[in-house]
Formats: structure tokens, C-alpha cells, sequence
């Protein structure tokens, strides 16, 4: 990988002696958790702000009888900042008696069903309706960056012998959508089956839950928390993995790290569109804005590719 202007930041995670103020001590590390969502790809792509505004008050229009797109959008931040995931917060705004009412001649279906919202609706109509153009495709460095931890975990040198590393992706988002997403950038390949869990897999759970993570360590063999890594936009869930134990990793978004050289807008139309995109999905995440300066903060990056460099610096190249 190219280093130059290299945007990443490590704070000490050992208690050894030290070397530039990284120590020397390696710690074990057997699995890696990735978010999905503004992780994996760039929050300044603009496909969060179009997912948590049109994708989400779309569905909740054409399927929940929200009257207006507006109403809807006000009732899913409201319950988003609560829960942190629009399937989990709908799932509780009927629990709350806050959907509206059916429309006069409008019966659930199929006949004996209950429950207006359904996450397995949102899975499918996310998945077939968002424009996932918006993500931009592949990004080659991500994938070479995933490619290169493969190859370590098979590396047979003996001066770094090899790591095993087990990959696992962990979304708030539901699971057709999230394997959708995963397929659009060219990671899942990376992520085996078993390996893949949505927020359909641990309703009524989901991240920062507690019980959301005991879920997913259950599932992937009850590693240790002290053994995992956290990869994460999200500093509610940065907090909630760092509390069981997890070293964690922020990404904040390409030019978006306090005092980099890459840091803030340089004038161009494509700068000032990536900083008006990421402006954009944060205000349909209220109040979980990336914090590097967080003491649950392991290691900062800007964007996904550089995730390798700092499992690199920690475990050894």
C-alpha cells in the first residue's frame, strides 16, 4: 500500500515499554468485527444520507401509511437516536402505538397477521430499491487492504508466522441489504456466510446493545472480547465494544481527522461535495458523530483501506 499522507492515528493499547509512544507488546487478536455502513465505505459517498432519508421514509410511506415523507422523517430520527438502527426503531415506534393509523379499507396481510412492521419488508425493499450506484463501486485499496490480511493468515514466514484472523461483518442494517451493499463494494467474498449478521439476525437486539455483541460471540465461537477488534463509525457502538473489552478502530471518513494534513475541505467541487455528503448522514445519525478524541478510541483511520495498516502495527507486519 502507498503510506504517503498516511491519515492514521494509534494510541497505546499495552502498558510495556514503548517506541514513538507505540508499544512494543503485541497484543492477541483473533477476530475482527467490521461495521458495514459509513466502515467499509466512505460516509462522504452520500449513500447514508439517501438510505436514512428517502430509503427510509419511502418505505415508511409506502408500506406504514405515513401521510408525509416529513412526518416520516421526523418520527424515524426521533426513534433512530434512541436505537440506533431505523429496523429496531420502527419495530418499537409500533410497540409505542406511534405508527398511523390504516388507511379506511387497508387490512394487514396476509389474513392473521398482527404486527404492521416487518424488518424481512424492509430487508426487501431496501435491497431492490435503494441506488446503490451512489456507493461508486469497488475501491480498489479496500480490497487489496482485505487481500493482504488474507495472505497473512496463510503467511508461512517464520518471522511472522501466520495470523488467522477471523472476519466478521456486523450491521445494524438488515441482512439482504447488507449483503447487497457488501456485493456492490467488492468485499463479500471476504465475509463467509456464518460470518455475515444484520440486525435481523439479533432483534429484538441491536447495536450498542449489550446482548446484540453476546449474540455475534456466541454465534462465532465465544472468542474473548480482549481478543477482538471493533471496527466502527458509530461511537455509540465504539463505547458499547470498548465496555466488553474490544480494542476498537474509528473510521471517520475520508478528510474528516482532526489536525491531518487531509483534514477539511481544499475548495474543490468533489471536497466540498464529500464534506456536504458527510454533513448529510450525520444529521440522520443525531447525536453519534465520530469523536477520536473519545477515551473508548483505540486507533483512528479515515477510511477503510488504512484498516490494515493499524492491525499491521499492532500484531506485526
Amino acid at each position: 500500500r502507498n503510506n504517503k499522507n498516511k491519515t492514521m492515528t494509534l494510541t497505546a493499547i499495552n502498558d510495556d515499554e514503548s517506541n514513538n509512544g507505540i508499544r512494543l507488546n503485541r497484543p492477541t487478536i483473533k477476530t475482527v468485527i467490521f461495521d458495514v455502513d459509513d466502515t467499509l465505505y466512505d460516509v462522504g459517498t452520500g449513500f447514508t444520507a439517501h438510505r436514512n432519508t428517502d430509503g427510509a421514509t419511502n418505505f415508511m410511506v409506502d408500506k406504514l401509511h405515513f401521510p408525509t415523507k416529513e412526518e416520516a422523517q421526523i418520527a424515524r430520527n426521533e426513534y433512530f437516536e434512541k436505537y440506533h438502527s431505523t429496523a429496531k426503531g420502527l419495530a418499537v415506534m409500533e410497540a409505542d402505538g406511534k405508527l398511523p393509523p390504516l388507511p379506511t379499507g387497508i387490512t394487514l396481510q396476509p389474513p392473521g397477521r398482527t404486527k404492521r412492521f416487518d424488518a424481512a419488508e424492509l430487508d426487501d425493499y431496501w435491497s431492490t430499491n435503494l441506488d446503490f450506484s451512489i456507493l461508486g463501486g469497488p475501491d480498489p485499496a479496500c480490497i487489496e487492504m482485505f487481500e493482504s490480511i488474507l495472505s497473512k493468515n496463510n503467511n508461512n514466514n517464520n518471522n511472522n508466522p501466520p495470523r488467522e484472523l477471523n472476519l466478521v461483518a456486523f450491521s445494524n442494517g438488515p441482512r439482504k441489504y447488507v449483503s447487497r451493499v457488501l456485493k456492490e463494494i467488492g468485499l463479500a467474498r471476504f465475509f463467509a456466510e456464518e460470518n455475515l449478521f444484520a440486525v435481523t439476525d439479533v432483534l429484538p437486539h441491536c447495536k450498542p446493545d449489550k446482548g446484540s455483541f453476546d449474540l455475534v460471540l456466541k454465534r462465532i465461537g465465544k472468542p474473548p472480547p480482549e481478543e477482538c477488534v471493533m471496527v466502527e463509525d458509530s461511537m455509540k457502538n465504539v463505547r458499547a465494544a470498548k465496555a466488553l473489552g474490544m480494542k476498537t478502530i474509528l473510521v471517520v471518513g475520508k478528510g474528516r481527522r482532526r489536525n491531518s494534513s487531509s483534514n477539511g475541505s481544499d475548495g474543490s467541487d468533489s471536497s466540498l461535495l464529500l464534506d456536504r455528503n458527510a454533513e448529510d448522514a450525520e444529521a440522520t445519525k443525531p447525536g453519534d458523530a465520530p469523536d477520536e478524541t473519545d477515551p473508548a478510541v483505540d486507533a483512528v483511520v479515515e477510511v477503510a483501506s488504512e484498516i490494515g495498516d493499524v492491525l499491521d502495527m499492532w500484531l506485526g507486519a
